[in-house]
């Protein structure tokens, strides 16, 4: 299946929101709550805009050929990522803070978040988070960061395989929490 990885569009609001939400309630099952994520209810607004992040999604070609009501081929979204430039104003307290421990010694760098990394289920275990996150690494490199940091959830455990088996190192992990970097 032949996949392009672009810019997100404000076009794209409604299926990347689904796409990360349906993740989150996979995860998290009955405990989810989807009114904690409102940075997600304009995801143009509040990141590419207001946070200059890069939003990028992941597109399979579609496998259906084109038709006469349909002459054009509808590709179909089946991931996304943000890499978030650091220090941002986390106005709706959706990420975590980076552990006391490491505050002094990211003094003076240029960081940036890697978050909201998310791919369809039926589309998982293709290698496609990883091709996202190659992505988001050559586009830190490119826009001049030092360092990507990446915040997940201990028990999240195929997040926590899929930021090490990358190269992300683990600087600090909790029973809650596994805070990772990647140095560029």
């Amino acid at each position: 299946m032949s996949m392009t990885i672009r810019n997100f569009e404000k076009r794209d609001q409604e299926v990347v929101r689904d796409l990360v939400l349906e993740g989150l309630a996979e995860r998290w099952g009955a405990a989810f709550d989807a009114t904690f994520n409102k940075d997600l209810d304009d995801i143009h607004h509040y990141y590419v805009a207001h946070h200059h992040a890069t939003v990028i999604v992941l597109e399979a070609a579609s496998s259906s050929p084109p038709s006469p009501s349909s002459p054009k081929a509808v590709p179909t979204i089946v991931g996304c990522g943000i890499l978030l430039p650091l220090p941002a104003e986390d106005v709706y307290d959706t990420w975590c803070a980076e552990p006391a421990s490491r505050v002094e010694a990211l003094k003076g760098l240029k960081l940036c978040r890697m978050m909201r990394l998310s791919v369809l289920k039926d589309h998982r275990g293709k290698g496609y988070a990883k091709q996202i996150i190659r992505h988001l690494v050559d586009a830190a490199r490119n826009q001049g960061f030092e360092r990507i940091l990446v915040e997940t959830e201990t028990l999240w455990t195929s997040a926590v395989q899929i930021y090490r088996s990358a190269g992300f190192v683990v600087v600090e992990a909790g029973e809650e929490n596994v805070h990772y970097e990647y140095e560029l």
